[in-house]
């Protein structure tokens, strides 16, 4: 009859070495994911933004176009026309009425905040830590 030591089918129970090398990588592995969610959420953010200053340089070039305007305003006042320089007037006014516009939609779009659900995950596991590793409750 063969040994069983011999035939290799005998489970032992994982030793302390083996324990604290699969926790060291089980903490390895959760680390490299509550790293990767502020990523995660960094980028969520930088396309939020990105819409917000595409508004942000329409307003730019109305109000580039604004300061053009204000020119020919200046221009035509110079040369003592009415008509001409009520009219450049008007053009301006409403150059400058949309650039507002759309300047203040550019900054309503704006999200000025970090990675809250990071944040609140992170503190989620400290707690569970504290709670789990401490024997201290959640209070």
């Amino acid at each position: 009859m063969p040994s069983v030591i011999a035939s290799g089918e005998m489970h032992e129970r994982p030793g302390y070495r083996t324990l604290f090398g699969r926790i060291r990588d089980n903490v390895r592995t959760y680390v490299r994911k509550q790293l990767l969610l502020p990523r995660q959420e960094i980028a969520e953010i930088i396309q939020a933004n990105l819409r917000a200053v595409k508004w942000l340089a329409v307003s730019l070039v109305l109000l580039l176009l604004f300061l053009v305007s204000f020119v020919i305003l200046l221009v035509a006042i110079v040369a003592i026309w009415l008509p001409l320089w009520l009219a450049a007037l008007i053009v301006t006014v409403a150059l400058l009425v949309a650039a507002a516009l759309v300047g203040f939609r550019g900054y309503k779009l704006l999200e000025l905040h970090g990675p809250t659900r990071s944040i609140d995950s992170f503190k989620e596991t400290i707690s569970w830590a504290k709670a789990r590793l401490l024997g201290r409750s959640e209070s």
